[in-house]
């Protein structure tokens, strides 16, 4: 019996055939300069976009798009070696940072540009714009641009209208703040006391100055992680302190933006069709991306690590209060920069298309608490069930009930009615000028 089995496994593996169909990518943009001024900044300094890419936020992204090709390219041949417009489609929330990262990240994917063609005599001049003057630089040679560089379009849309990457809802402040009033909310901010009392000492905090709320507390984390990364001045924090505050960083993100369950589900919504519509166009036949990526923020990345049941802020909750945790899988560590989480799609020959998730380029427990794989049958049941009307949760009308008032400006209606007035008042003036005229006649 048992060398039948065996002999039953061993076709099995000979027959049966795993193929890559297509790869679904979201990644945080890399290091940044502080979002807020709380440490060793000027508020009366003008500093443009001071949450822009830094050079180590580049480096980041590049060495990302690096891994991506090594995995997507080489060592699985996915994708063509070299740009195909037909096979990838970038998207990126409308933010400097992020459109930033995505460049980035594809110039290491795809380091090597195109060749102009090889024109000879008059023709060379179609290389050059229609300026006096114009001359190719000499150590282009024949590359399009210099350094090889390849662009590559990246697509985006306005904040308000990004619901998938930018997780745009506006409601959202309304919800974090019956979050910050919750039972749970308040019963971690207890705990946090000491915490309190020893960052304000070490950084000499007084008055209203001080910290005693954790979700601020993460906002100075916040500036010293830009800092650490950037190679900027530290606070004079101890070491376990510091600890201690990354310990308690992403538990105060998923209590502020996503603490109950419609939470989870309302910010995971968007993406998750996405990805839904994605991987049905390719298993049907109708799209041609294999590769569609997406720059983002860390809001989204855990909106999507907690819709997929990787993590809560019940289940962070409870370690951090040192409770009895049931939850057998609950990511703790924050979303730091370039992290990124990838949903490939592949096709088994025998028992069909299943899904494979990988955060941080580790695989990650799908459809059970243990195994990496889940039958995209399932998967797409799981985030069909999940999917709640993102407009109507945010508060956001459909584009059949946007009031007039709010397609067509106040001051374009104004002067339209006062041009009518006129038109009227002129057509009367003749009229009456006429008639003046018969009757003298």
């Amino acid at each position: 019996m048992k060398q039948i089995l065996i002999f039953i496994l061993s076709l099995w593996l000979v027959f049966a055939q795993d193929k890559l169909l297509a790869v679904q990518a979201i990644w945080r943009h890399g290091a940044r300069n502080p979002y807020y001024c709380n440490f060793k900044c000027d508020l009366n300094v003008p500093k443009g976009d001071a949450a822009l890419l830094t050079p180590t936020g580049m480096r980041q992204q590049y060495v990302l798009g690096k891994w991506l090709r090594q995995r997507y390219i080489l060592d699985i041949p996915l994708l063509s070696p070299t740009f195909n417009e037909n096979e990838i489609y970038i998207e990126s929330s409308d933010v400097n940072r992020t459109l930033q990262s995505a460049y980035c990240n594809l110039q290491g994917m795809y380091p090597e540009g195109p060749v102009v063609p090889h024109f000879e005599g008059e023709n060379t001049s179609l290389l050059l714009p229609p300026n006096n003057g114009a001359i190719v630089p000499k150590d282009i040679k024949d590359y399009a641009l210099p350094n090889k560089i390849q662009l590559i379009p990246i697509h985006t849309k306005q904040k308000s209208l990004d619901y998938a990457v930018a997780i745009s809802c506006p409601k959202g402040v309304n919800m974090t703040a019956e979050n910050q009033k919750s039972d749970l909310y308040k019963e971690v901010n207890d705990a946090t006391a000491k915490l309190y009392k020893d960052f304000n000492e070490q950084l000499n905090l007084k008055g209203e100055e001080q910290v005693n709320d954790f979700v601020v507390l993460s906002n100075y984390r916040d500036t010293f992680i830009c800092n650490r990364y950037n190679g900027d001045e530290m606070p004079n924090l101890t070491t376990e302190t510091l600890k201690q505050i990354d310990d308690v960083a992403n538990l105060a993100f998923s209590l502020e933006k996503f603490q109950t369950p419609l939470q989870v589900k309302l910010y995971s919504t968007p993406y998750f069709k996405q990805v839904i519509d994605h991987f049905d166009s390719i298993l049907n036949g109708t799209s041609h991306f294999k590769y569609y990526g997406s720059s983002s923020h860390d809001s989204t990345i855990l909106a999507l690590l907690s819709g997929l049941n990787l993590t809560s802020a019940q289940c962070q909750a409870d370690i951090y209060l040192n409770k009895n945790v049931t939850h057998k899988n609950c990511i703790t560590q924050y979303v730091e920069f370039a992290s990124n989480l990838i949903f490939e799609l592949y096709n088994n020959s025998i028992t069909g298309p299943y899904v494979k998730v990988l955060y941080n380029g580790q695989y990650m427990p799908l459809c059970s608490d243990e195994g990496q794989t889940c039958k995209y049958s399932t998967l797409h049941s799981i985030f069909m069930a999940q999917q709640v009307d993102y407009k109507k949760e945010c508060g956001i009308p459909n584009d059949d009930e946007i009031p007039i008032q709010n397609e067509t400006p106040g001051w374009a209606l104004a002067f339209f009615i006062i041009v009518i007035l006129l038109l009227v008042g002129a057509l009367g003036m003749v009229i009456l000028i006429k008639r003046k005229v018969s009757n003298s006649k």
